[in-house]
């Protein structure tokens, strides 16, 4: 089920291990997951904070609690890119993404 990304939201999903996904609408945007330490209420919470701070094109979100969170995740991108023949939007080349930041700082994108 598909919930509003808003802090109402957010704040009823699980202290769990797993992957979230991130939707513009009906198109996925990102797939993210749990660092070892943490839980989906927590990288919801810091995505959520991300998306207002950097204009994120997030309207709803999904989630899976598993133990295997980047496993889970890995399948996910890899059925995206098998679907589309293209990454989420926000899951390409950190590299690239940074590279794109520093050009609009600088007045040149």
């Amino acid at each position: 089920m598909r919930l509003h990304f808003a802090e109402q939201d957010v704040q009823n999903v699980p202290e769990a291990p797993g992957i979230f996904c991130l939707w513009d609408n009906r198109r996925l945007v990102y797939v993210g997951r749990t660092a070892p330490r943490s839980n989906l209420r927590a990288e919801l919470h810091h995505a959520l904070t991300m998306a207002m701070a950097e204009d994120l094109c997030a309207t709803h979100f999904t989630y899976e609690v598993t133990n295997a969170p980047k496993t889970r995740a890995a399948e996910q991108l890899r059925e995206h890119f098998g679907r589309w023949g293209a990454l989420p939007r926000y899951n390409e080349s950190p590299r690239g993404r940074d590279e794109v930041a520093v050009l609009r700082a600088r007045g040149a994108a």
